[in-house]
């Protein structure tokens, strides 16, 4: 897919989130489930690449660079590396939180990324068959109560 560098209102149909309420909730339940998996250095870096997703729910194009120095700023210098920031991008998208899409410049070379965070799985209920079905317990250790008077 060569998807062109440009104005974020191009990649409104990117969002897969109604308003920024229902991308919060997602990002919660995600984080709820998979928080352990994730380095607190990366966990920086997810925080952050969140916030820049926010003008358009669930989507951001913003450089690595910018998203380190919006780091950097907050922590007082003391932010993370881009090997980090790669690697937590690495990550979540194995994990299913984010999708990265490509973009290209004009004249072909590539741009910054388009990260596109995906909406939790809903839980489906179980299927009828299994629901319906019984278990046979067979008892093959009998249990022998004395009284103990």
């Amino acid at each position: 897919m060569n998807l062109k560098s440009g104005n974020m209102e191009q990649f409104k149909s990117f969002s897969q989130f109604k308003n920024l309420q229902a991308f919060n909730a997602h990002i919660e339940m995600w984080l709820a489930v998979h928080k352990d998996k994730i380095t607190k250095g990366e966990l920086v870096g997810l925080k952050r690449l969140i916030r820049f997703a926010a003008k358009v729910p669930g989507v951001c194009n913003a450089k690595i660079g910018t998203v380190l120095k919006a780091i950097h700023e907050e922590y007082g210098g003391n932010g993370i590396s881009r090997s980090t920031f790669k690697r937590m991008v690495a990550k979540v998208s194995a994990i299913g939180i984010l999708t990265v899409y490509e973009t290209e410049r004009k004249n072909g070379s590539q741009s910054s990324n388009l990260y596109v965070f995906n909406r939790f799985p809903s839980s489906e209920p179980p299927k009828e068959e299994r629901m319906n079905s019984l278990n046979k317990t067979s008892n093959l250790s009998k249990t022998i109560i004395k009284d103990t008077n």
